[in-house]
């Protein structure tokens, strides 16, 4: 069997013309778009496509096509995709199968047939990095360089306050309430101002960059290497996370910004935290938001069980 390629999902098998079936494709495109209401049916086509290239590749027409075929597609799904991808091609094929039951074009409606596999709530691969995996991902940037102070006192203030990457850009000079030991969070998702205490390790990487930061009339802390050096947006941020995290070689699931938020909400279910202090930190207004951020382990499921859990109900 040939090596999908990078197309997502589903070309499980090598691409090619279909002439056979073009019109169809054709239709069914129009379908989802008009009947469906649909503006992007670029995976549902892939699905129906590869789909397709197995029936050709078994010389199989639609009018023979049975359970077995249905059951052998997805299975070969399973051997190059994780669950979660599988079951969003699965679902898009019991579309595809209506389809061809609509139109009689198949003996009955196959949709039925089609068998996912399950995927639990909150289900999805580990996205955060143990505390020493954090500590060495900071201190492999170099601080002998502007962009080194830079970049560390960024990295850090992901890492030891498990803030997004809007609120860490947006910070400003007046931000830092240097007397107060305050660190004022202005830009959050959630509308509200928040207060932090200005750790003195935090403090420390501040200055240093403050020291060597371009001169500039903006009032954003961080600021580019180009003049007239713009504030640093927050697709500039992931990039210098994703690059520190692939430095260290760490195997994380969408290594960037967020995996220091998932790894300060970690640590702080590690440390057997309330999850409505964890929910706090992390700026959530809604528990069940606050336990996709979590991997669980035994000891603090019965907080769950008889406290915050009769909140979920």
């Amino acid at each position: 069997m040939n090596q999908p390629s990078l197309c997502y999902p589903c070309f499980t098998r090598q691409a090619r013309e279909i002439v056979d079936y073009a019109d169809l494709l054709e239709a069914y495109r129009t379908h989802l778009i008009r009947e469906r209401g649909l503006s992007c049916v670029d995976k549902q086509i892939r699905v129906a496509t590869s789909f397709l290239y197995l029936l050709e590749d078994n010389r199989c027409e639609l009018k023979d096509i049975s359970v077995a075929h249905i059951q052998t597609f997805i299975t070969e799904q399973g051997r190059y995709y994780q669950r979660k991808t599988v079951a969003s091609i699965a679902s898009a094929l019991k579309v595809f199968l209506r389809y061809l039951d609509f139109r009689r074009l198949v003996p009955r409606d196959f949709s039925g047939s089609v068998r996912s596999p399950r995927i639990f709530r909150g289900e999805r691969e580990p996205r955060y990095l143990q505390d020493w995996q954090v500590c060495q991902v900071l201190n492999s940037v170099d601080q002998s360089t502007v962009k080194g102070n830079r970049d560390y006192a960024l990295l850090l203030l992901l890492a030891v306050y498990g803030l997004r990457a809007g609120e860490v850009v947006g910070l400003r000079l007046e931000d830092c309430r240097w007397a107060a030991g305050k660190l004022i969070i202005r830009e959050r998702k959630c509308g509200d101002m928040m207060e932090l205490p200005l750790t003195a390790e935090v403090a420390g990487a501040l200055v240093a960059y403050l020291r060597v930061r371009p001169e500039s009339e903006e009032r954003e802390i961080f600021l580019g290497f180009f003049r007239p050096h713009p504030p640093v947006g927050t697709g500039g941020l992931h990039k210098v996370a994703k690059k520190a995290i692939r430095k260290c070689g760490f195997d994380v699931a969408h290594p960037g910004t967020h995996t220091f938020r998932f790894s300060h909400a970690q640590s702080l279910f590690a440390a057997q935290r309330p999850l409505s202090e964890i929910a706090g930190a992390l700026g959530h207004r809604d528990l069940r938001t606050t336990l996709g951020y979590l991997s669980f382990t035994v000891h603090p499921l019965r907080e769950l069980a008889l406290g915050a859990g009769e909140e979920l109900a």
